[in-house]
């Protein structure tokens, strides 16, 4: 049977994450019946039970390359694994799991990844050095093939698909779950808005605009919802936006990536910073209005045909307010646009996994 690892930011309650995961190991299976799949992760029990496969701690070296011995193939991906705004253990860390593959002999695919930014000489130099090196490459937007380019990485070939949560069926999402969450909640009358917040390092202006566009939509019959995508860190930033409201607003309690998916079907509006919280609702149709904390966010936005979003770091309550009066105007033909281009990036996203499969042909 083929065998393979998949290395990227597992087991550490994501649900953006999580998601990505159990879109992949759906596409894969698919792709390539029989796959037998070891994921390294940051809490191996969990994993192994969610998704049915092996898993083994991603920072315990001699497991980790006991694992890459055994494998036909690494999967390095998906998501934006390849950066150094957070610091430089990102690229370090991803690229020495690609780096040990190779010095096994083993081949390396690069999942739907997104690339960048890579601010530092000694990044891009790192980047350059173990990716070229690599066998195959797809990146989840045209931005990250053109980076990829810049940093020097020419010798795999690349392709641009799509973020691998895209490749989701909308119909497997468990509307109705989404509505008994709510309900349970007591957001049950009127139309529904989805706010989903993270920490940041710059200004909190931020949660202060977002607090008074949420007062705003309250006073005209709104429920407001505010979705923490990362437990513990964005629950904590979603109550502070609570607090500064006026109104109440419902902050959802701990929920895994399922319940998230089925909870954003039901949403009327989404406003977000976290990127899969924004392909979360787009999957369902839902308008999107981002709230950028990186490239990556308005990079979706582009490829589902909307406008950039407000960034985060001189985020007004007058340019937010505005925008979102412009979405719910247009509301029907946004939904219908996000309909159509997810359903083409559906197929983008899938591709991915037929290109690993050529590895097994």
């Amino acid at each position: 049977m083929p065998k393979v690892v998949i290395s990227g930011y597992y087991g550490f309650h994501n649900s953006g994450d999580e998601a990505m995961l159990h879109a992949m190991l759906l596409a894969l299976r698919d792709a390539v019946p029989g796959l037998e799949v070891t994921v390294l992760s940051k809490n191996p029990d969990y994993t192994a039970r969610e998704f049915g496969v092996r898993s083994v701690p991603r920072d315990n070296p001699l497991q980790v390359l006991k694992a890459l011995r055994s494998a036909d193939l690494l999967i390095s991906g998906g998501g934006g694994l390849l950066q150094d705004v957070t610091g430089p253990k990102s690229i370090i860390y991803y690229l020495g799991i690609v780096a040990a593959a190779r010095l096994l002999g083993r081949p390396v695919f690069f999942y739907a990844q997104g690339i960048g930014p890579v601010n530092t000489a000694a990044g891009r130099a790192l980047v350059r050095l173990v990716a070229n090196r690599v066998n195959a490459i797809t990146v989840r937007d045209q931005d990250s093939m053109e980076e990829l380019a810049a940093l020097g990485v020419t010798r795999p070939p690349v392709c641009v698909t799509a973020d691998p949560v895209l490749g989701l069926d909308p119909s497997s999402i468990d509307r109705e779950r989404g509505r008994q969450i709510l309900f349970s909640l007591g957001v049950r009358r009127g139309p529904v808005a989805g706010i989903s917040v993270r920490p940041w390092k710059g200004p909190d202006g931020y949660k202060e605009a977002v607090a008074r566009v949420a007062d705003d939509l309250a006073a005209e019959g709104w429920q407001v919802l505010l979705v923490p995508m990362q437990y513990p860190a964005d629950a904590v930033t979603c109550r502070e936006v609570a607090a500064r409201m006026r109104t109440g607003a419902v902050v959802l309690d701990r929920a895994g990536y399922r319940d998230l998916l089925a909870v954003t079907a039901n949403l009327d509006l989404a406003i977000g910073m976290r990127l899969h919280f924004l392909i979360f609702s787009a999957i369902s149709g839902v308008p999107v209005i981002g709230i950028p904390y990186d490239p990556k966010v308005n990079r979706f936005l582009q490829s589902v045909g909307l406008p950039p979003g407000l960034s985060v770091e001189n985020l007004k309550y007058g340019e937010l307010l505005l925008k979102v009066k412009q979405v719910l105007e247009e509301k029907e033909s946004i939904s219908s646009r996000l309909k159509e281009r997810v359903a083409c990036l559906r197929r983008e996203a899938l591709r991915n996994a037929s290109l690993v499969a050529n590895f097994f042909a």
